[in-house]
């Protein structure tokens, strides 16, 4: 265990000196998060301006409308900005660097996918919802913790094959089990993948923020715990943009070796492969897996 940890830990050390070569990618993730807010927010505000208070029963339905094409609205432009993150860090480690608009051009022709996976992945998160909706207490918390847990082992590689192979949400799945079965072993339980750097930024937000609030009571003056839970916020968004974009860097790095596309300059391949994480698997009628070939 102990040894995966360590290992996913210089797997997000190597991962972020080969994205600090081109700094330019941060920016995708930030676009990402202004158009999420933003549409969130003119959905709301529009909701709020156009049904009064007092609505009527069959109203809720309108709610409901239109949060789920807020979601698919966001999904899609998320889906295509992620596949310009890709798409230029890509081109910078093959050594033709391309701009913020080319790699959202390139993106743009993936517009037919994008718009299937967010679709599909919106109905999906509903239909966990709505399974979780149905139990309580601490079995609502475990069907929706296994749920989420199965659905983002599921879709590790789904965008980096939408991008390859242009697949639709189905067989983007399928490839992404495939390649985790095919490279991993049938017992992956995921990437060891920590990354302290985001974590001290994001913990660090988390407790600035919460100290903030618990401490408005107190004689501390009102414009210091406004810097305080301000500053915690502004580190919540830095460890949110920075572990978005090097655990999605991780995603594609892992799916084009596999894929026999090599790795970038200063990954090393004996972290790659300690950082894998196996099941151990228990049973009384043991299959001999000695013919089972690992790939890494």
């Amino acid at each position: 265990m102990f040894a995966n940890l360590k290992a996913g830990w210089r797997l997000a050390r190597l991962v972020r000196k080969s994205v600090s070569k081109d700094r330019g990618v941060f920016l995708y993730p930030i676009l990402s998060g202004i158009i999420s807010v933003g549409i969130f927010a003119f959905t709301f505000a529009s909701l709020y301006v156009t049904i009064p208070p007092n609505f009527s029963g069959n109203s809720i339905f309108i709610y409901i409308g239109a949060l789920l094409l807020a979601y698919i609205a966001v999904g899609f432009l998320s889906t295509i900005i992620l596949l310009a993150m890709l798409i230029a860090y890509r081109a910078h480690n093959s050594g033709n660097p391309v701009s913020l608009r080319t790699a959202l051009g390139t993106a743009w022709s993936y517009r037919k996918q994008a718009l299937e996976w967010a679709i599909f992945y919106t109905l999906l998160m509903v239909l966990l919802r709505i399974i979780e909706s149905r139990f309580r207490g601490i079995g609502q918390f475990v069907i929706g913790a296994i749920g989420s847990m199965m659905i983002a082992i599921a879709t590790f590689f789904a965008i980096p094959s939408i991008l390859d192979n242009r697949s639709g949400p189905i067989d983007a799945v399928k490839n992404s089990v495939a390649t985790i079965k095919n490279h991993f072993g049938q017992t992956f339980g995921g990437v060891a993948y920590v990354d302290l750097y985001t974590l001290i930024f994001t913990l660090s937000g988390v407790f600035a923020f919460i100290g903030g609030f618990m401490l408005i009571s107190t004689a501390i003056p009102v414009f210091v715990l406004a810097i305080l839970i301000v500053a915690g916020i502004m580190l919540i968004v830095v460890g949110v943009i920075l572990n978005y974009t090097y655990l999605n860097i991780v995603k594609l790095v892992l799916f084009d070796y596999v894929n026999g596309k090599g790795l970038p300059d200063g990954i090393n391949e004996d972290d790659v492969k300690s950082a894998i994480k196996r099941k151990k698997t228990r049973s009384i009628f043991r299959k001999d897996t000695s013919s089972q070939q690992d790939n890494f």
